[in-house]
């Protein structure tokens, strides 16, 4: 109900968008994530069987994608907000309300809490949660559990590449 998706948008099967969403032009809805295994010496691909399940009043970015879960579903709380270029990888759960800027990447398997932040660049790696209320800057790699709210910051200041290698 009175959702709005902009050209070029593609919502694969199985799918489901809440009310209220807004889905910017470019995005993709439910594609197969990176299941491979290796078997043999050959990658094999593991079918994705989840679907992705969007809340009420999300905004998803241009060119933004979701990709279904492998076993589980992903999963985008109410009132989520997603910038452009950003990639949810399979069986991501992001709590409600919570906001990413352009070109964070989340890999598999993640569960991120409600009212949390992300900026511009961020990445978060697999299989790791984030409590309610974290918030991480621009451009941080995120490694570990964060299993208590407030700001992380990893980021390392430019420097010519002798000094950080130094360093």
């Amino acid at each position: 109900d009175d959702s709005v998706l902009y050209p070029h948008v593609v919502i694969l099967h199985d799918c489901v968008i809440g009310k209220r969403a807004v889905i910017q032009a470019g995005a993709v809805i439910g594609g197969d994530g990176f299941g491979f295994a290796q078997d043999g010496g050959q990658w094999i691909k593991i079918p994705q069987i989840g679907r992705v399940v969007i809340g009420d009043d999300v905004e998803v970015g241009a060119n933004t994608t979701i990709d279904r879960g492998a076993l589980d579903d992903t999963v985008i709380g109410n009132g989520v907000k997603l910038d452009n270029q950003i990639q949810v990888a399979h069986n991501v759960v992001i709590g409600e309300h919570s906001a990413m800027a352009g070109c964070v990447g989340i890999a598999g398997s993640r569960k991120i809490g409600r009212r949390c932040t992300v900026g511009g660049a961020g990445m978060i790696i697999g299989h790791l949660e984030l409590a309610d209320d974290v918030h991480v800057s621009a451009g941080t790699m995120v490694t570990k559990n964060l299993p208590r709210s407030g700001q992380y910051t990893s980021i390392f200041p430019l420097e010519a590449h002798d000094e950080w290698l130094r360093n």
